[in-house]
């Protein structure tokens, strides 16, 4: 029987030669959501993740590289090799991705990322060395040496570690604790296949074990294999260990996992976890505006919610996916928001925008918003051109209505442009009117 260990997925090759491969979540992992909008490579590091997550790995590779040719000082470079050598990796260039990996660790050796691009370099280097490569085999046998284990007995340890999956829990838990406190980067994928035997097992100490190896765990695809496999547990224990990480971890990658594991379970319970954390002033703006769109459904919810939050990145959020379910009620409460003079300007705007998008209800709701909005002349003027856009007889009335008798001879002039632009009949008589009245 021949065992074989693949970066990132540990498969096991039967007699038949059939390869019998593991679902991993792994290929799940993406980089961190951007965090600094005023770093140069922050357009760039947009795209390049965008392109990664679409399994384009041709462009992620292009874009993660211009970041570090162009910005090497930027707070992306340092983990942008790292992305580049994985990208390069799940595109079949293993000698490049080596070569990004090597970079990264002389270029920029503290980066956040280094323990798993260690980890996935000496595997690569391990692919390089079936082939032949005499120096790659002397860099994994280095490397072996240094963490006090051998690599070249790993394929056995993960071919032993798949021969425990049948007993019982009691006697396979204490084996799997074991490998799960290695911390060397040749045990990264015997670690992860140890949360996959874990997850299949039962008993009290299955969430427990995964929520420490989701926190301490200094390999990013361990950690988030945690988080995975907590997800699938759908127990009680899962989502207090799933809250712990929303709230607790220092790792933006697992608490974002974490979120988005409870916004899949559909527990009541896990749903208020969600909305509480929209709620949490001092949790960080991306996270927040993440579960937002996890709740993006949760309309009834969303509006009562907006007047209970401050952030004003998180309020932007809300006022869209609130908007982007138009009903009756939501056309009512975004008139609300654009005739609240306690609301930013842009907030307001926003909301009149969204508003007049409205096919059904908006015209009425614009028609009846004017008479609201008080002393802002550029808001009133917005409405103005917003209800001629509709092109509807609601607004065509209100328009002509302004020309004749608002108090403000500006906005009745804006009105009587507006109703000039107008083919409708009725809008010719309303300027024959005027003019002669």
């Amino acid at each position: 029987m021949k065992f074989t260990i693949l970066a990132m997925t540990v498969g096991v090759v039967l007699s038949s030669g059939e390869m019998q491969v593991r679902r991993d979540a792994k290929d799940l992992l993406v980089p961190p959501a951007p965090w600094t909008d005023a770093d140069p490579a922050d357009s760039l590091y947009r795209v390049a993740r965008r392109a990664l997550t679409q399994k384009d790995y041709e462009t992620a590779v292009k874009y993660f590289e211009m970041i570090v040719s162009k910005y090497p000082k930027s707070e992306y470079a340092p983990d942008a090799l790292y992305w580049k050598g994985f990208s390069l990796y799940k595109n079949g260039d293993v000698d490049a991705a080596v070569d990004a990996l090597e970079a990264q660790a002389k270029r920029y050796p503290q980066a956040a990322t280094r323990s798993d691009a260690s980890a996935l370099l000496i595997q690569l280097k391990g692919q390089q060395a079936k082939r032949g490569d005499a120096s790659a085999q002397r860099d994994v046998e280095t490397a072996a040496a240094g963490s006090g284990k051998t690599c070249a007995g790993m394929e056995m340890q993960i071919a032993a570690l798949d021969a425990i999956q049948q007993m019982d829990a009691e006697r396979v838990v204490p084996l799997l604790k074991k490998v799960l406190a290695r911390r060397d980067a040749c045990s990264v994928p015997l670690r992860k296949n140890a949360l996959f035997i874990l997850s299949q097992k039962s008993g009290p100490e299955r969430e427990r074990i995964l929520l420490d190896a989701a926190k301490t765990d200094p390999s990013i695809q361990v950690r988030q294999d945690a988080v995975f496999n907590l997800s699938q547990a759908k127990s009680d224990a899962s989502v207090d260990a799933l809250e712990d990480l929303l709230l607790h971890s220092d790792d933006r990658g697992v608490r974002s996992n974490a979120l988005f594991a409870l916004a899949q379970n559909k527990s009541e319970r896990a749903r208020k976890m969600v909305r509480a954390l929209v709620l949490t002033e001092d949790a960080p703006t991306a996270l927040r505006k993440d579960a937002v769109f996890q709740l993006s459904a949760d309309v009834a919810w969303m509006r009562d919610a907006y007047g209970k939050v401050t952030e004003n990145d998180v309020r932007k959020d809300m006022l869209f996916q609130i908007a982007a379910r138009p009903d009756a009620e939501t056309g009512k409460w975004l008139a609300g928001v654009v005739a609240d003079s306690k609301e930013s300007i842009d907030q307001r705007k926003d909301a009149l925008f969204q508003l007049a998008s409205h096919k059904a209800d908006g015209a009425n709701e614009l028609v009846a918003v004017y008479d609201k909005v008080n002393n802002n002349m550029a808001l009133k003027k917005d409405i103005l051109f917003h209800m001629a856009s509709r092109h509807d007889a609601a607004s065509l009335d209100k328009l002509i209505a302004v020309a004749k008798g608002d108090p403000n001879p500006e906005l009745r002039k804006e009105a009587l442009f507006h109703i000039s632009q107008s083919k409708d009949p009725k809008a010719l008589k309303a300027l024959e009117e005027i003019v002669n009245p």
